[in-house]
């Protein structure tokens, strides 16, 4: 049950990560984390206030939300994580999508930190399907930095790894707010507070004049899908940590990376170099390491 839910979160961050490209094109990207939000943060405010109650969720909900040390901490978690996006949105402002994703989603420091801060119990499976995973990432990550310019390669690896750091560590200690509030409240601590920090940076970049530029139906429409895939994904990947080890879910949470290529593979024709189908290979070979370990 808990790969399933990594591996419908996986889909939804595929899809997602491709499409910040086409977003952050014609809207600024702390106009499209905060719109996003919005659609996010009401939708788990619903879902919270509505239904937390109900059969469905009660195994979602922990315990009702109160204004503690605990939710302070969730919510300090919740912005170490909000700066791993604004890395990767700058990234992909600068450089390709497929040169800042395979970096952005190394997993070393999500391991540091589940292993060193955690005291996750480190087994050799994971060591075998890390390597596998990352020489997967590696070779995606060469064919997307082939046909770019060296000046912007090197800021998408800066701007990944960033995103790499603060995405990693954070997604490391997911396992705590969790346990607190469940899937279902820190999915609505998270948002919230996604959606507060677009809203800061909007003001801090001196682009509170022109918020109200970005609200015509085709914007709406691009909130709405970034906002879909945000409840879905992130929920399913919050969910899956109540049924896996920390290390299991970022593994396969890589996954992602090889769903953007076969999505674009599938319906967008894109041709599949030599170098992307060994990545596809290592990255499969590290599932079923995974899985078997899970």
């Amino acid at each position: 049950m808990g790969i399933l839910f990594v591996l419908i979160g996986a889909f939804c961050f595929a899809l997602s990560n491709a499409y910040w490209k086409k977003v952050t094109q014609t809207i600024p990207y702390q106009v499209g984390m905060f719109y996003r939000g919005i659609f996010a943060s009401a939708t788990f405010s619903i879902l919270y206030f509505g239904f937390r109650h109900s059969p469905f969720f009660k195994y979602w909900v922990v315990k009702d939300l109160v204004f503690d040390t605990k939710l302070f901490l969730s919510i300090a978690l919740s912005v170490f994580n909000i700066f791993g996006l604004m890395f990767f949105l700058r990234g992909i402002q600068k450089a390709a999508v497929s040169v800042v994703v395979p970096v952005s989603s190394l997993k070393v420091f999500t391991i540091l930190t589940a292993v060193f801060v955690v005291g996750e119990v480190w087994i050799t499976n994971y060591l075998y399907a890390f390597v596998l995973s990352t020489l997967g990432l590696l070779f995606l990550f060469l064919q997307g930095s082939k046909n770019e310019e060296a000046s912007l390669v090197r800021k998408g690896i800066i701007y990944g790894l960033a995103a790499s750091f603060f995405w990693g560590s954070s997604y490391a200690l997911y396992t705590y707010p969790i346990q607190w509030w469940g899937p279902l409240g820190f999915s609505l601590i998270i948002e919230t507070t996604a959606m507060l920090f677009g809203l800061v940076l909007i003001f801090r970049d001196g682009l509170g004049k022109q918020i109200f530029s970005y609200t015509k139906s085709v914007h709406i429409q691009t909130y709405i899908v970034q906002g879909i895939l945000l409840v879905a994904g992130g929920l399913a990947i919050n969910i899956s940590y109540q049924y896996l080890p920390i290390m299991v879910i970022n593994i396969l949470i890589i996954s992602s990376q090889l769903l953007s290529v076969l999505l674009g593979f599938m319906f967008f024709k894109e041709r599949l170099s030599l170098k992307q189908w060994i990545g596809i290979v290592l990255i499969v070979a590290s599932f079923f390491i995974v899985a078997a370990s899970a």
